[in-house]
């Protein structure tokens, strides 16, 4: 794919119709976010061919984290359905490459950038309970009332995670107890029942958005014995410490699994220009789009692994041709 800018004026209709239609974009998510969130495709067809000439090239942004967030958007970006993916978290589509966990086989992913999102997959329990770990709780089989996330992001990762301790969701009802689906973490209900004291346990990520609530109320958060660790190690997770974290107050020594990380994920054939290119754009934009950490991050941390945004797969080889050019790699 070749670009040719010259021709283009600042104020021509192409562009002045390229900025109208960001720009309603945006306003949707300020008025309408649901609807946004859940219901727009953004596609922009550029030139194609060596020549700029030919057929033009559809270039799908996916925004709706409904159906293109978490697994499934990494077989969409996969199999040539979406060009253009944020995935949550990280793990999804370093297990993609690697053909691991929840993917049979390896997909061609490749990432464009990471944006922080520092989180961890974790269970949470009433102090009512009087128990240490999930092996003592198992043996005990307790009628509790649990909440448990439902949605494309962790639903897999719940799964193994019981798995690993040799129990499954359906456990839960079988010793008496009721399972409260929600689909985001963030959901009041669940909130409620914390500081209520109806909930006994909470299975998810999404800390920022439960797991204050969960401490001030005095639940533990249990630490994840060492065969399960090596279980889920297995299925391609990755051990995080959860003490001294981002959520004050849990100091206990406590390893869990990482659940971090917001890539911007495309296929490995996404055109190497394209890439460097919102590369550059990311580089221009990067104090001005918002984020889910404390600070705005440095374009360094944006394209390298770091705790917050773990990034242990391939970078497309035009974002990576940007970075060194700026140094970022270094």
């Amino acid at each position: 794919m070749s670009y040719d800018d010259r021709s283009v004026k600042p104020m021509s209709a192409s562009l002045m119709r390229a900025r109208i239609a960001t720009k309603i974009l945006s306003g949707l998510y300020e008025d309408v976010p649901t609807l946004l969130t859940s219901a727009i495709r953004l596609m922009v067809e550029l030139p194609g061919g060596k020549t700029g000439k030919g057929a033009p090239y559809p270039f799908t942004i996916g925004v709706s984290p409904a159906w293109c967030s978490g697994l499934n958007g990494a077989k969409l970006v996969a199999g040539g359905k979406l060009d253009l993916v944020w995935l949550n978290p990280s793990i999804i589509p370093s297990m993609a490459v690697r053909g691991v966990g929840p993917f049979k086989k390896k997909s061609p992913l490749r990432a464009l950038a990471v944006f922080p999102s520092w989180d961890r997959l974790v269970i949470a329990v009433s102090p009512r309970l009087g128990i240490n770990s999930m092996e003592e709780l198992i043996a005990k089989k307790p009628k509790m009332r649990v909440s448990i996330a439902v949605n494309d992001c962790v639903d897999f990762a719940i799964k193994f995670l019981l798995k690993a301790h040799g129990i499954s969701q359906r456990h839960f009802v079988q010793w008496g107890g009721k399972v409260d689906e929600v689909v985001r973490p963030s959901n009041p209900h669940r909130r409620e029942g914390i500081i209520s004291g109806k909930l006994d346990m909470v299975i998810d990520e999404g800390m920022d958005s439960w797991g204050d609530v969960a401490v001030e109320h005095g639940m533990k958060f249990l630490s994840f014995s060492e065969p399960v660790l090596k279980q889920l190690e297995a299925y391609g997770f990755k051990r995080a410490r959860l003490d001294h974290g981002r959520i004050a107050g849990i100091d206990e020594p406590t390893t869990v699994v990482d659940f971090s990380g917001w890539p911007i994920v495309v296929h490995k054939q996404f055109p190497e220009e394209l890439a460097y290119h919102i590369a550059g754009v990311l580089d221009k934009i990067r104090t001005e789009i918002p984020y889910d950490a404390p600070e705005t991050p440095s374009m360094k941390q944006l394209c390298s692994d770091t705790e917050s945004g773990p990034l242990d797969f391939p970078l497309h080889p035009g974002a990576e041709r940007y970075y060194q050019e700026k140094g970022y790699l270094s």
